[in-house]
């Protein structure tokens, strides 16, 4: 397969900070025939120390290899993620190689043949001409996924911070404190922004978790279908359908996940944040589903607008 040999949008790339819906819009994406579901999220070509980072000169060719052997081959708890699921060892030695070889003469060509040499295979085996990648800061490396890739498609899965805040709190790998968690996300969500605004409007799609699920499900399936260019949806409307519900998400059960207190900590903190996102031209934050406050009978609204 070579970079320019589908004319379709190609590869996918879904980003998002944790628990905000990719690993549901993963299989989504992937019921279409075209694209494979990468089976983990690879990772060196959109973290700190990957490919972006080497090729703006922010890491060094050593220390990239050393991660693609490294941290980025095995990791998480009992270590069942990583490269070694998508190719054999002795597979990721011949890419690096070759990748080692090229790289001086022409680093964005070697570093295209890199991924498309770990990651190409897996779709190839189930016959799929192209594939769906999850990792989470992708689209804030966006400009450089482009470049690599010109017909990329980027979509950025983003949910109302205060869900992300209790969904975090007491997992493995993660935080007890909901506000450190907050504030991750808002960093998360910054970050995004800048990477979404610096390449092209038609290559990059903002989706809210809870519109996907509950809120809006079939506008928002609607705009995945047409920024996808898919002509025949109904292998993606099945899988939706069968697949994708409100329970599933857990929409606005966050107050559940941690004392009243906390909760009510949280949600001060995250009206603050989103007035400010939204004062910084982020439209995209989600702003909080207001019941508004109540002195005796009267109701007093308080919602965060742009």
């Amino acid at each position: 397969m070579t970079p320019t040999s589908n004319p379709f949008p190609e590869p996918i790339f879904i980003g998002g900070f944790g628990r905000s819906g990719t690993h549901a819009i993963g299989p989504l994406v992937a019921a279409d025939p075209r694209y494979h579901l990468v089976a983990t999220e690879a990772r060196f070509h959109a973290v700190q120390g990957g490919l972006p980072d080497l090729l703006d000169g922010r890491t060094t060719l050593e220390s990239f290899l050393e991660g693609c052997r490294g941290a980025w081959w095995k990791r998480g708890f009992m270590r069942p993620q990583g490269l070694h699921r998508l190719v054999q060892r002795d597979e990721l030695e011949a890419a690096i190689e070759a990748f080692r070889a090229d790289y001086a003469g022409d680093p964005w060509e070697a570093s295209r043949l890199l991924v498309r040499r770990v990651i190409d295979p897996g779709a190839a085996r189930e016959g799929k001409p192209s594939w769906v990648e999850l990792t989470g800061r992708s689209v804030i490396y966006a400009p450089t996924l482009l470049r690599l890739f010109p017909r990329a498609r980027f979509i950025n899965m983003v949910r109302d911070g205060r869900a992300i805040a209790g969904g975090h709190v007491k997992k493995i790998d993660m935080t007890d404190d909901p506000m450190h968690a907050l504030a991750k996300w808002e960093r998360m969500v910054r970050a995004s922004h800048e990477g979404i605004r610096a390449v092209p409007e038609d290559a990059a799609l903002v989706v809210h978790l809870d519109d996907l699920v509950a809120r809006d499900r079939e506008a928002t399936f609607g705009r995945i279908v047409e920024f996808l260019e898919v002509e025949d949806d109904a292998p993606m409307r099945r899988w939706f359908e069968k697949k994708i519900s409100a329970d599933r998400a857990h929409v606005g059960q966050w107050r559940e996940r941690m004392p009243p207190p906390e909760a009510r900590r949280v949600d001060r903190r995250y009206r603050k944040m989103i007035r400010e996102l939204h004062r910084d031209g982020i439209w995209w934050a989600p702003a909080p589903e207001d019941d508004g406050l109540r002195v005796g009978p009267l109701r007093i609204p308080t919602s965060v607008r742009p």
